[in-house]
């Protein structure tokens, strides 16, 4: 009767441990999304900023040309 007991305590006890493995793999999911969306964010970002210092580079090249014009 004790050896039953004993088996119904580690099967709790693995249940236990099996719920808490499901909760982390949860959260570890979560973050991983969480961490794709900022990539994406930065993705982003560093397009617009690509963007910005094409234009910056087009206009430093056209000043000399509209200094030159006046």
């Amino acid at each position: 009767m004790r050896g039953h007991f004993q088996l119904s305590v580690i099967s709790y006890q693995l249940s236990v441990i099996s719920y808490q493995l499901s909760v982390i793999s949860y959260q570890l999911s979560v973050t991983s999304y969480q961490l794709s969306v900022i990539s994406y964010q930065l993705s982003v970002i560093s397009y617009q900023l690509s963007v910005i210092s094409y234009q910056l580079s087009v206009t430093s090249y056209q000043l000399p040309v509209i200094r030159f014009e006046f």
